[in-house]
């Protein structure tokens, strides 16, 4: 599952990361630019679900099916 840093005091969440490490180093990131390196008061790596990509990411992906499809099969002949 993707994980994200969530600083309470600054009331901001990281983009999902697919490994909880890179979540992590954001979190260092942001205490090193925004609190001198003080870790904030309930600061958190948590784990979200996953989500869909959404029609717009989906009809993208089928296109690119389609066409690696398609020049697989002029390929063959």
């Amino acid at each position: 599952m993707p994980h994200i840093y969530s600083c309470p005091v600054c009331r901001t969440e990281s983009r999902p990361y697919a490994l909880e490490e890179r979540a992590q180093r954001r979190g260092e990131r942001h205490r090193d630019e925004h609190h001198g390196g003080d870790h904030p008061f309930g600061e958190s790596i948590r784990e979200v679900p996953y989500e869909l990509p959404d029609t717009g990411q989906l009809r993208i992906l089928a296109v690119i099916v389609a066409v690696v499809f398609l020049a697989l099969i002029i390929k063959a002949f």
